[in-house]
Parts: C-alpha cells; structure tokens; sequence
C-alpha cells in the first residue's frame, strides 16, 4: 500500500493520505471504502474498485496495464 503524507489537508490539519491500489485515486483513510487481506488493510476510492480487488486473486500478477479511473 502506497501512503502520502500531507503537511495540511483541506481543514488546515495534518492528513495522511493513501492510493486506492486499483485505479490508483489518492484517497483519505478516514472515510475511504477499505478492505483487509492476508492482514494487510487496502483503501478503495469507490465501491466498483473495492468489490473488483476483492474478486482477484491475492497471488494474482499485474498485467503491468493501466485500468484507468472508476470515473471516466
């Protein structure tokens, strides 16, 4: 899992930020969809990219392609 870390967030407070591993949307933990997997916890940007990550194999191997954004 990629994280971010952000000197000031929208309010003027420090945010930690992270990637949704999908379609790679920085999104924040506190209100993101999330999932855990072989103990490790995942942040989605949206329903679609959470249920789809999940539907994968965890040993599955990126075709190295880009899946582009949930909003397109």
């Amino acid at each position: 899992m990629v994280r971010y870390k952000v000197n000031k967030g929208f309010n003027g407070m420090k945010t930690s930020l992270t990637k949704d591993p999908m379609c790679g949307m920085i999104t924040e933990p506190k209100t993101a969809l999330h999932a855990e997997r072989n103990g490790e916890t995942f942040y989605f940007y949206s329903e679609q990219w959470k249920e789809k990550s999940l539907s994968t194999p965890a040993d599955a191997k990126s075709e190295g392609k880009s899946v582009g954004c949930c909003c397109d």
